[in-house]
């Protein structure tokens, strides 16, 4: 049995669709790895709920109440059934100060979140609605989408975007439109596929280029 394998069998747990794994402001402090399977981080803003991140197999979530031994800052769903290593506040203290390369991951990957954050506020303070749009489709499609080829398929409906990007339904679902009628993406369901994240950048890079004068 290797590593991986004893880590699942010790410490791999399955948990079915529409789980709540904790909800915001819970005390609980376990840290959890997904394997496989999909898990929303979402937060009630007011009347609405907003989808903060759809992660996928080899990212982690609930480290901030681990390291910092606070209250959930949100709430965690599984949308799909999945399998979740549990991690412990004193096992995951053992594992980062016994093994240098999870430290190290783990540090990356942290970096890489407070990156993403800036660049969310970065696009939700400067940007317009369609840039914006077209800024968490790219995101997500590099940290949670299923690629093949050219093609990055994301789980997330219009609806969803729409909370997303903090504007109303019908507006993200025209904008949606306007994106399939050039050919840039495919709704699916609830789903979205882009059919070049790089074509969709530079549409994005001519839209700013054009309402600034630049163009």
């Amino acid at each position: 049995m290797n590593r991986e394998e004893t880590v699942i069998q010790k410490f791999g747990r399955n948990f079915s669709k529409d789980t709540i794994l904790f909800r915001d402001g819970d005390l609980s402090k376990e840290m959890y790895v997904i394997q496989s399977g999909k898990v929303k981080i979402k937060k009630k803003i007011g009347d609405t709920e907003k989808t903060l991140a759809m992660l996928g197999p080899g990212e982690f979530f609930g480290e901030m109440a681990t390291l910092l031994d606070k209250p959930r800052s949100a709430t965690a769903e599984v949308i799909e059934d999945s399998l979740l290593i549990v991690i412990a506040p004193q096992t995951f203290e053992i594992m980062i100060s016994t093994d240098a390369a999870i430290a190290v991951k783990i540090i990356k990957m942290l970096a890489g979140r407070l990156l993403e954050a800036n660049e969310t506020i970065e696009s939700l303070m400067l940007k317009d609605d369609l840039s914006r749009i077209i800024h968490i489709l790219t995101q997500m499609a590099e940290t949670s989408g299923t690629k093949g080829g050219e093609d990055v398929v994301i789980n997330v409906s219009p609806q969803e975007l729409a909370q997303e990007v903090s504007i109303e339904v019908s507006v993200a679902n025209d904008l949606l439109k306007r994106l399939c009628e050039i050919n840039l993406i495919e709704i699916e369901g609830k789903t979205i596929r882009i059919k070049s994240i790089y074509k969709l950048r530079f549409f994005d890079l001519l839209a700013i280029k054009k309402a600034s004068g630049q163009i």
